[in-house]
C-alpha cells in the first residue's frame, strides 16, 4: 500500500524494544488488528510476536489477502491507536503471514471525531470538480485557455477606449504591481486633478495619493500623465478563484483614454466583464466527474471514500482540495469542499482519500445537515452522540 499522509496525525513512535514486546504482548496479541486503507475494513488476528517485537505472525481472513513484500498499516483503537507499519516477509499454509515490524506508534491524543463505517450503499460522493491545470500566484504556468480568454476580451473593449490591454501580471511596474499585491482597483477618471487620485472607497480602489507620497509626488504624477497624453486610466485586477477556494490575481485589464473621462459606470462594467472571465476560465479549466464513488467511512469531520478514475487518480494526488457533492441516500445532495489530508494507492490502482469538510457550502445549513446525518448514523450504531 503506498500511503502519502498530508497532514501528519500526532504519534508517539515506540523504539525500545522492550516497550514494542510489551504493547504487542499485552494489548495486541491473540486480538483482532484492522487493516489500513481496505475498503471493507479487512482485519487479522495477531497470533505470536518475537523476542525483540520485529516479526510477527498473523492468521489472515481470506486467502491470498496480502502480497510479498506489501507494506501494509495494521491497527486498534484501545485508549488510544495503536499502530504497527508492517512489511509482509512470507505466507505460510492457513492464509497465515510472516511480518517484519518497522514501526510502532501511539497517537499523542484521542481521535477528535468519532468515525462509523456507514451501511452499504447510504453515502457516496459524486459531481468530483477540480483543476486540470494548476494556476499559481507564481503564474509559471498560464493555461492556453486564459490566454485565450483574455485575447478575446480584449478585442470586445478595444473600440470602446483608447488604448486597451489585457495581460498576465509581470514585473512591469510600480502600478501594476500596486494592484496585483492589493487586488484593488486602480482608477483616475482625470489624470489632471488632484483630487482624482484619492479613493472615496478604500475597500475595493486604490488610494493612489497615499500611495504616491504627498503632493509634489502627485504633482510630478500629473505632469508624467499630461506629457503622456493620457486623460484617464483605469486597472482592474482579473481575480480567479480555484478549486482551493484560493484567491488569485493572475491578471489585468488596462484601460486608457486621451481625451475624455472613463466614467465609473464603465469601471463597473469591466470589473463585471472579469468576473464573467474568471467564470469561463474555471470552466474549461476543470474537471467533473460524475460517477458516484463509495464512502468508506465519516465523520462529523470528514469523510474517508475509494476513488478509482483515470483523470482523477493522476490529479487527486497533486491538489490541496476539491469540490463534490454528498449523498445520502434518499436526500438532496451536500455540495462540500473537502481538504486532502491522505491518499492511500492500493496495488490494484485504487485510491483511498481521506477528507476533512472545511469552507461553507453555497447553500445555507448543508454542514449541520452533514452533522446531523452522521450523529444520527452513530447514535443507530450504538456511539453516544453529544
Amino acid at each position: 500500500m503506498e500511503k502519502v499522509q498530508r497532514k501528519q496525525r500526532d504519534k508517539e513512535f515506540i523504539i525500545d524494544p522492550g516497550k514494542k514486546l510489551h504493547i504487542i504482548g499485552k494489548f495486541l496479541l491473540k486480538t483482532d488488528l484492522l487493516v489500513r486503507d481496505t475498503e471493507t475494513h479487512e482485519s487479522v488476528q495477531l497470533l505470536s510476536v518475537n523476542k525483540d517485537a520485529t516479526k510477527i505472525l498473523v492468521q489472515g481472513r481470506m486467502a491470498e489477502q496480502f502480497k510479498l513484500n506489501a507494506h501494509i498499516v495494521l491497527y486498534k483503537l484501545l485508549a488510544r491507536y495503536v499502530e504497527l507499519e508492517c512489511e509482509v516477509l512470507e505466507e505460510k499454509p492457513n492464509n497465515q503471514y510472516i511480518m517484519q515490524v518497522e514501526h510502532v506508534s501511539i497517537a499523542s491524543r484521542e481521535r477528535k471525531f468519532t468515525r462509523i463505517k456507514p451501511p452499504e450503499g447510504s453515502v457516496w460522493i459524486t459531481n468530483l470538480r477540480t483543476s486540470r491545470t494548476t494556476i499559481d500566484a507564481n503564474l509559471f504556468n498560464i493555461p492556453t485557455s486564459v490566454k485565450v480568454n483574455f485575447a478575446d476580451t480584449e478585442r470586445t473593449l478595444k473600440p470602446k477606449f483608447d488604448i486597451v490591454k489585457i495581460d498576465v501580471f509581470n514585473s512591469i511596474g510600480d502600478k501594476f504591481d500596486l494592484v496585483k499585491k492589493t487586488g484593488k482597483i486602480l482608477y483616475i477618471p482625470n489624470t489632471q486633478k488632484p483630487d482624482c487620485y484619492k479613493s472615496s472607497d478604500p475597500s475595493g480602489f486604490i488610494d493612489y495619493e497615499h500611495e504616491l507620497g504627498d503632493e509634489d509626488d502627485v504633482r510630478k504624477k500629473i505632469i508624467e500623465y499630461a506629457n503622456q497624453k493620457i486623460k484617464s486610466e483605469l486597472i482592474v485586477p482579473v481575480i480567479y478563484i480555484n478549486h482551493d477556494e484560493q484567491a488569485i490575481p493572475i491578471g489585468y485589464i488596462h484601460a486608457q483614454n486621451k481625451t475624455r473621462e472613463i466614467d465609473i459606470t464603465e469601471v463597473m462594467e469591466i470589473k463585471t466583464l472579469t468576473f464573467d472571465m474568471v467564470d469561463r476560465i474555471r470552466e474549461s479549466n476543470t474537471i467533473l466527474v460524475k460517477e458516484r464513488f463509495s464512502v468508506i467511512d465519516l465523520s462529523t469531520g470528514g469523510l474517508r471514500v475509494k476513488i478509482n478514475h483515470p483523470d482523477l487518480n493522476s490529479e487527486l494526488p497533486r491538489r490541496k482540495g476539491f469540490t463534490f457533492d454528498i449523498f445520502f441516500k434518499m436526500q438532496s445532495p451536500i455540495t462540500a469542499y473537502g481538504v486532502v489530508r491522505s491518499i492511500a494507492r492500493d496495488t490494484d490502482g485504487n485510491l483511498y482519500v481521506g477528507l476533512s469538510l472545511e469552507g461553507n457550502s453555497a447553500r445555507p445549513g448543508e454542514r449541520k445537515r452533514f452533522t446531523d446525518n452522521v450523529n444520527r448514523m452513530l447514535s443507530d450504531s450504538g456511539v453516544k452522540v453529544g
